[in-house]
């Protein structure tokens, strides 16, 4: 799966290769252009065997397409940050690498690393030393989003025998020695004292890429992760979590088909909730009103309303953690005097969360019409232990449910709250407000003021007291009525203050706009096949794996993944990814205890996997295993060179 290449300039051959050269020499030059040298570091093998298949320019056109905005990180808009980044990668690595060889700067390893990962933090070049060769360091700190990659990691290039152009250093295949040249150096530890004077991070990387890792001082042997390292940089596009990525990320362009934001479209009317159940776990309820007949398009009885709605959940810098999309039709249309009268709806939806910064984006697509509308929203989830209060949520309606389903959103305690959509309220509704307080038991008061944002004289206070016994966990999760009668028609703001008794100091506020009208808005409300479907074995734990990730809590990430494949075991994402988090982690004896448990079947697709494995075993004290998976592992990878490093790495410890 992963591809070493040991000469810079067989990147494209190796890669032509892979994607079935004979095709490729059949395309147009525009589109093997685009193919060979605009997108191969970054298109997968899966897209672009896909793209050979194609007969037609105008398919290949479509196909180009969707690769850029699968990729786009501002959905929906004419304007492609991702795109118009690579590119100037691409003219910077041609003004700038290759020079010495004359080689297009896009071919080299240097030119590939700049395309992949954009400017190092730090570049240190080392020339001019008669007793190593040409060498250049560079510094980075993994701001893709792929947890594949370490926190930070050197990447070190080198022109063996003062010939030809800069490439990667290999720590296995490779190894210290290939650096230097004089008749002093005997040993890799000899390297290494003759490079410490030059810099603690030159002197380092040939042992170890990962500044986290521990070097070894003693035999000064390199770390295999160095080499996994580079073998990841090489074929980076086929990485597990990317072609995971790319593929949900085609699936939902594939099932919403436009994603043009009309200028002058509103945005959508969502209503969001983050709340915490008795178990601790974070949800995010959310509910979306479908309050225009445009926002769908009508099926062939005329009673239904066809509307294809998407999510995309991601942390508060952008980074996609998960999305996903549906097509369903709903009921929305009822005979009158005038024929048939659309009546809105809401569509709801519940996400796992764990704590820390998000923002989620909603579209709902007229697919016959080519339009699209969009709702953001930025929230933040508090750990356990900070004052905080969630919500609030302004409910329609609050019915008894007979029998309780934990996936269905705004359900809470046996009872079914109905957002209040658009947030309006008729002159009879009460005003229910439901929202949760998280804090140590102790006694609080609840401040609720009700005010008209045009009238002074519109203003109502309520206070309610909070006694230390409704606490459970640190958590109370409240509901209000508040009566609307006395006050006129117009728009409001709803303020809850949060103190302690007897304190005037906040402690936590929330404000929420909402309207009284002459109308009672009433409407009913849908669940989405996803909120269902979160509930099935392992997935909401794998979502929450995936967050905590996302949040930089490997730990947390980690606990999660293990839940998911106690629920599921064939997620074989979730135990390869487990793998790489212990691996990264040096935590080789629990790498191991996942393989006896699962067997190799979730790993027979990764030869980084495998590989990973293999030297968990060696690393927790059985040879005789990671000899015999590694025999297992290249026979499914027969020719993969990270596999070959790997069994060259085995043999120079078993002639240690």
């Amino acid at each position: 799966m992963n591809v070493v290449r040991a000469v810079a300039f067989l990147a494209l051959a190796a890669c032509s290769l892979s994607l079935g050269a004979d095709k490729r020499a059949a395309l147009a030059e525009r589109y093997s252009h685009w193919l060979n040298q605009d997108v191969v570091y970054i298109i997968t093998d899966e897209e672009g065997k896909e793209f050979l298949k194609l007969t037609s320019d105008n398919d290949r056109d479509k196909f180009m397409e969707d690769f850029w905005e699968s990729r786009n990180p501002l959905r929906g808009s004419k304007q492609n940050p991702y795109k118009e980044e690579h590119y100037k990668r691409i003219e910077y690595t041609n003004e700038t690498f290759g020079r010495r060889s004359n080689t297009p700067g896009w071919r080299t390893d240097m030119g590939r690393t700049y395309i992949l990962f954009g400017k190092p933090t730090s570049r240190a070049p080392f020339t001019g030393y008669g007793q190593i060769y040409p060498l250049e360091l560079w510094f980075y700190s993994n701001n893709t989003g792929n947890p594949s990659l370490p926190p930070f990691f050197y990447v070190l290039f080198f022109i063996p025998e003062d010939i030809g152009e800069y490439r990667y250093y290999h720590p296995i295949i490779d190894g210290p020695m290939k650096l230097v040249r004089g008749s002093q150096f005997n040993s890799n530890a000899d390297v290494y004292k003759f490079m410490k004077p030059l810099g603690g991070d030159i002197s380092r990387a040939p042992f170890s890429l990962v500044p986290s890792e521990p070097m070894d001082t003693t035999d000064f042997t390199v770390n295999m992760s160095g080499e996994m390292l580079i073998s990841k940089i090489q074929n980076f596009a086929n990485d597990s979590f990317n072609v995971r990525r790319i593929r949900e990320m085609r699936a939902l362009r594939a099932k919403v088909s436009s994603w043009l934001l009309l200028p002058e479209g509103r945005p959508l009317d969502i209503n969001p909730i983050v709340l915490a159940d008795p178990l601790g776990q974070y949800w995010l309820d959310y509910a979306v009103s479908i309050d225009d007949e445009a926002l769908g398009e009508r099926d062939a009885t005329g009673k239904e309303l066809i509307v294809s709605s998407a999510f995309r959940l991601s942390t508060a810098a952008g980074e996609l953690i998960v999305e996903d999309a549906e097509e369903r039709a709903y009921p929305a249309f009822k005979e009158s005097a005038e024929g048939k009268k659309f009546y809105p709806f809401q569509i709801a939806n519940r996400l796992p969360l764990v704590p820390g910064g998000y923002q989620i984006e909603v579209q709902v697509n007229n697919r016959k019409a080519g339009r699209s509308y969009k709702v953001e929203k930025k929230f933040v989830v508090d750990p356990p232990g900070k004052v905080a209060l969630t919500g609030p949520l302004l409910a329609a309606a609050v019915e008894t449910v007979g029998r309780p389903d934990p996936s269905t959103p705004f359900q809470y305690f046996g009872a079914q709250f109905q957002p209040a959509a658009g947030r309006r309220f008729g002159l009879r509704d009460p005003l229910r407000v439901l929202f949760q307080i998280q804090a140590s038991a102790a006694d609080y008061e609840v401040e609720y003021v009700v005010a008209n944002t045009q009238v002074r004289e519109q203003r109502r206070t309520f206070t309610d007291h909070i006694a230390p016994g409704e606490f459970k966990d640190g958590r109370l999760l409240k509901a209000k009525s508040i009566a609307l009668t006395g006050l006129d028609i117009g728009d409001y703001r709803i303020v809850l203050n949060l103190h302690a008794t007897g304190v005037p100091a906040i402690l936590a506020s929330v404000t929420l706009p909402f309207r009284i009208s002459d109308a009672e808005p009433d409407t009913s409300l849908y669940f989405l096949a996803n909120a269902h479907n979160v509930a099935s074995r392992g997935v909401a734990a794998y979502i929450r794996a995936l967050e905590s990730i996302s949040q930089k809590e490997q730990a947390a990430g980690i606990a999660y993944l293990r839940q998911s494949l106690e629920q599921n075991p064939a997620n074989a994402f979730a135990s390869q990814y487990l793998v790489q988090l212990y691996f990264s982690g040096r935590q080789f004896r629990p790498v191991t205890e996942l393989y006896r448990h699962l067997g190799i079947d979730p790993f027979k697709t990764s030869a980084e996997t495998l590989a990973q494995i293999c030297v968990s075993f060696w690393q927790a004290g059985d040879a005789a295993q990671a000899r015999e998976l590694l025999e297992t592992a290249r026979a499914l990878f027969p020719k993969n060179p990270l596999l070959e490093a790997t069994e060259k790495n085995l043999n120079h410890k078993l002639a240690r």
